[in-house]
């Protein structure tokens, strides 16, 4: 009997054993689905893609790489493969595709997405211009080895996938994740370079899709989050980053399942805290969300999905002329090497094309759930639209799929100029930014393509991913935790001081004076990231100068002030630390340190005691407590404060929060340090 009919009989059997065991298993949602990974770390040296200012080929491997595939269906399957890769450029997606034809797969009914690693070799046809001119002949014969070795192994695993196959149950979940932060620091209203940027938009949502064996055993994940995955920085060595820790962490959680980790609307996304072991921490955060969705209510799908897709153009504002890149081409570097692609381009056809090819893609499960499959380096803004025009309890969006043409930005950040608007554009080949109206040109694409089914429904609450949640809950019951455990002699002299200290504590800045201090945003005492003024160690006598509010006009005895800040970078150069001045006068000195302390006067009337309650391996923030006895304010009732750089040619810094409301947060950790006492 040949084999396909075989498989067919014996599915057939399975449903009709299924139906008679009970209405409970609902044989309509059984659908076939086979998972598969397959090993794609390269074997010798290559050049990665992700960082242009690496020079060489890898230096080492700190993890494999793996290309991941999902299929679904029986007689028009669907398959999705997800390559441990910067991203995959729509030739390579073509030659894949014609691969798998003749198995049953067609074009229109294959997903190839990326994790967006920039630790995974380059593929050719990706980013040119990052290592135009600057790869040897035998560099650029790897590089496309390599490509046609990725492409055997992800057809290798679609095709293990396709065997794999087995009737299960589908499922989706969405959950919420929080490491990724906009990258894009602004300055009045325009791009500034990268870092943090706490009140720009981001995608927190974590949806989950999970395949079931008839024994309820979960044998296939598939997750998605919108943030680069760069936390591992730019090490010239091998390694899946983040989403490759997030795989391997979910098949820990699973034993027996094959996961997927894709890559939302992340472009201008990053990730908070950077290194291999905050790497790992971010890939266990989504397992461990993950667990958590299945192991609550999830909501059941019928497979496999429909499938629609399209393709439309993308307007870029009007190319420059041959003079503009003739000049170009007298320079160096990247605008080099654009203007001699830009300038083939003319010779060949007469002229630069002002729009890029764009393919969309749709998966939808019934009136369940709508896949949307983007190309590129999609910007948040995109998730925060659709999430607002579409319901976005039913929605999925994954970027960095099909094709590679470059970064999408929106109007918002077309606006606010800077990389992912235009100096990008100089990787990925484009002739120049793109015209505000690609952000329409996209969403109403995918509107068309979901269908009114998926339009926002009356009344609808606005997705609560999109704005970053104050770590203050977090923070107020690890601290909790904190207090009531074992700790240091130290730590337990430091805490019984502060429970002391809270009842009677004041705010104790009024106003900030004139001083040597720089404006800053960092983590402040509950890792959110806040405006501060701040000192450094760089030259001696740098101050940082404030005024308490008015107190008293003669304070006798002692008087505790409150105010949070930080210090940090510990690892930086030690020094003489920082000297603290009541009135004029020095009164201690302190240093940077992430551990509670206390620092006493000479003359036992000054006392600083701190309190950190957010720590990252350099810096911490927290609280301050001062507490003065027998002071003299000034004819105002008032205290002069200050804090000195006592060394110099160190980063070491003391900061304020420049935000402090500091009664409300007196009461919240009140409570927290005396909940069980």
């Amino acid at each position: 009997m040949p084999m396909r009919h075989s498989f067919v009989i014996i599915c057939l059997l399975f449903l009709a054993g299924h139906v008679v065991f009970g209405q409970t298993t609902k044989a309509r949602n059984w659908c076939l689905i086979g998972v598969a990974k397959v090993d794609v770390t390269p074997k010798g040296p290559v050049v990665l893609a992700g960082y242009g200012g690496r020079t060489t080929e890898h230096e080492g491997i700190d993890t494999k790489l793996w290309a991941r595939a999902m299929v679904m269906g029986n007689k028009s399957p669907v398959a999705v493969v997800v390559l441990d890769n910067c991203g995959v450029p729509a030739g390579v997606t073509r030659r894949l595709a014609q691969r798998l034809v003749k198995h049953g797969i067609t074009p229109r009914h294959l997903v190839v997405a990326a994790t967006h690693t920039h630790n995974a070799p380059s593929l050719v046809g990706y980013a040119k211009v990052v290592w135009a001119g600057r790869m040897s002949p035998a560099q650029k014969k790897r590089m496309a080895e390599y490509t046609t070795f990725a492409i055997d192994r992800m057809e290798s695993a679609v095709l293990r996938a396709l065997k794999n196959r087995q009737l299960m149950q589908l499922e989706w979940a969405q959950g919420r994740v929080g490491f990724g932060g906009n990258r894009r620091v602004l300055n009045n209203g325009k791009w500034a370079g990268f870092g943090f940027q706490r009140n720009g938009p981001v995608d927190h949502s974590l949806p989950v899709l999970a395949a079931r064996d008839a024994d309820g055993k979960v044998r296939a994940l598939w997750a998605n989050y919108a943030c680069h995955c760069t936390t591992v920085g730019s090490r010239n060595r091998v390694g899946g980053d983040w989403a490759g820790f997030a795989n391997a962490s979910m098949e820990t959680d699973f034993p027996g399942a094959v996961s997927l980790m894709s890559i939302g609307c992340g472009a201008d996304i990053g990730p908070v805290g950077s290194g291999l072991q905050i790497a790992e921490k971010h890939g266990r955060a989504i397992a461990t969300e993950v667990k958590r969705l299945l192991a609550t209510k999830t909501t059941p799908l019928t497979g496999p999905p429909a499938v629609s897709g399209k393709h439309i153009q993308l307007p870029l504002i009007k190319p420059q002329p041959r003079v503009h890149w003739e000049a170009q081409l007298r320079g160096s570097g990247w605008h080099h090497q654009l203007a001699k692609a830009m300038l083939a381009k003319l010779d060949a056809t007469g002229s630069i094309p002002a729009q890029v090819n764009y393919p969309v893609s749709v998966w939808k499960f019934g009136d369940d759930l709508a896949m949307v499959f983007l190309a590129g380096e999609v910007v948040v803004d995109y998730s925060v639209r659709l999430n607002r025009e579409l319901d976005w309890t039913r929605l999925w969006i994954s970027a960095w799929a099909n094709d590679m043409p470059g970064y999408i930005p929106s109007r918002r950040v077309l606006a606010e100029g800077g990389y992912e608007a235009d100096f990008s554009q100089v990787y990925y080949e484009q002739p120049g930014r793109y015209d505000p109206k690609v952000e329409d040109a996209v969403v109403n694409a995918v509107k068309e393509l979901v269908g009114r089914t998926f339009e926002m429904l009356p009344g609808q609450k606005t997705a609560p991913f999109h704005t970053l949640p104050s770590g203050e809950a977090d923070t107020f019951n690890r601290v909790a935790k904190w207090a009531a455990a074992k700790n240091s002699e130290e730590e337990m002299m430091v805490l019984q001081k502060v429970r002391q200290l809270i009842p009677n504590a004041v705010p104790a800045i009024g106003r900030m004076l004139p001083s040597d201090a720089e404006q800053t945003e960092w983590f402040n005492f509950a890792g959110d990231h806040v405006r501060r003024v701040f000192i450094r160690q760089k030259a001696k006598g740098t101050t940082l100068r404030w005024q308490s509010p008015k107190l008293v006009e003669n304070a006798k005895g002692s008087i505790t002030l409150c105010f949070t800040g930080g210090v940090g970078w510990e690892s930086a150069p030690k020094t003489g630390g920082f000297t603290l001045l009541i009135g004029g006068g020095e009164a201690l000195q302190f240093d940077v340190t992430r551990k509670a302390n206390r620092w006493v006067s000479k003359d036992t009337k000054t006392e600083l005691v701190y309190l950190p309650t957010w720590t990252s391996p350099e810096d911490s923030g927290g609280f301050f407590f001062l507490t003065l006895t027998n002071v003299r304010p000034d004819t105002n009732g008032a205290i002069s404060i200050a804090v000195r750089s006592l060394g110099r040619d160190s980063m070491r810094w003391f900061a304020i929060d420049a935000k402090q409301e500091i009664r409300t947060k007196l009461n919240k950790l009140s409570a927290a340090i005396t909940k069980n006492r």
